[in-house]
């Protein structure tokens, strides 16, 4: 009864609205001058004296901000610091010193999380990679790049990236526009505790975020961004190549707003130090997300691609 009465007042309310006020148009307001006062008068004008008893509709920031805290992964990455930390983070001091702070905005900011693949224990290899990180939902990427082993004399260094999509080993790509890199600022401490990193966002829309979901390649996040193919089979003989990190920034994910003094290359081009294009690394680790028997792992399966081709 009390829903009938209801509708009655709207669709009566809505009669002497548009009977009475059809030929103010607003016109006496400039919509340079006072846009607020005119979006009002039109609220005015719909509502009439229902207006007291309707809730004020959002303004459009407002929405868009409700809009990204319910769907934070459809934005590209925040630069702002997590703050969150969880009991069982503590276990980790990786986990909650690098990998947390870094997840602000992202389905695994408030969510505990687990070593997936340690490529020292599992193997330098696509294979071992795949069968770790496969259908484990969205990722983190952590790897330790070495001293001197590459052409330019490079700095040790953390560096890595945030995979939305995850792996499942199905091939194509896996897009998502909350898909960053990171890297550590040229003035960390070394000492775990003083590590500042610096994201880097997803350029040119969420296409080829994550770019070869190959079951026998490694990690492409863009086709160039960062890229550990781990195309090793684990020999000895392949060492060399098979720890290999390639950047290059600007196409798929954002140039570094750094510079180096020391580097005569342009260092905003590349992820690594002293703007080498390649190096060598002595860790890669991914973390992922810990899912309850009940829960489902989002993008644990095949993706929607409309960007690749």
């Amino acid at each position: 009864m009390l829903e009938s009465i209801l509708l009655l007042l709207v669709l009566l309310q809505s009669t002497y609205s548009f009977a009475i006020v059809p030929q103010r148009h607003d016109s006496f307001v400039s919509s340079t001058q006072y846009p607020k006062q005119r979006q009002r008068q039109r609220q005015v004008a719909l509502y009439g004296w229902l207006d007291a008893f309707l809730p004020a509709p959002l303004d459009g920031n407002e929405n868009d901000k409700k809009r990204q805290e319910q769907y934070p992964e459809q934005y590209p990455a925040t630069y702002e610091k997590s703050t969150c930390q969880l009991p069982e983070d503590t276990s980790n001091p990786e986990i909650q010193l690098v990998v947390r702070p870094l997840l602000k905005s992202t389905q695994l900011e408030t969510r505990p999380l687990q070593l997936a693949y340690d490529a020292n224990v599992h193997g330098w290899n696509a294979y071992a990679f795949h069968e770790c990180v496969d259908g484990k939902g969205a990722a983190v990427i952590v790897a330790t790049t070495t001293v001197g082993q590459q052409a330019q004399q490079q700095d040790e260094m953390i560096v890595g990236g945030y995979n939305p999509k995850g792996w499942a080993g199905l091939g194509g790509a896996r897009p998502s526009v909350a898909a960053f890199l990171f890297y550590q600022t040229p003035n960390s401490d070394n000492s775990k505790d003083e590590i500042q990193f610096q994201k880097l966002q997803k350029v040119g829309g969420g296409g080829l975020a994550c770019c070869k979901d190959e079951p026998n390649y490694g990690i492409s996040l863009g086709a160039d961004g960062l890229v550990i193919p781990l195309l090793g089979s684990g020999g000895e003989e392949e060492e060399d190549t098979e720890r290999i990190a390639i950047s290059k920034l600007g196409p798929y994910y954002e140039c570094r707003p750094d510079s180096d003094e020391r580097s005569s290359k342009n260092q905003s081009t590349s992820l690594f130090s002293n703007g080498a294009s390649a190096v060598k690394l002595s860790s890669l680790k991914v973390y992922v997300g810990i899912y309850q028997d009940e829960e489902e792992i989002p993008y644990s399966g095949a993706v929607l691609d409309m960007t690749s081709g």
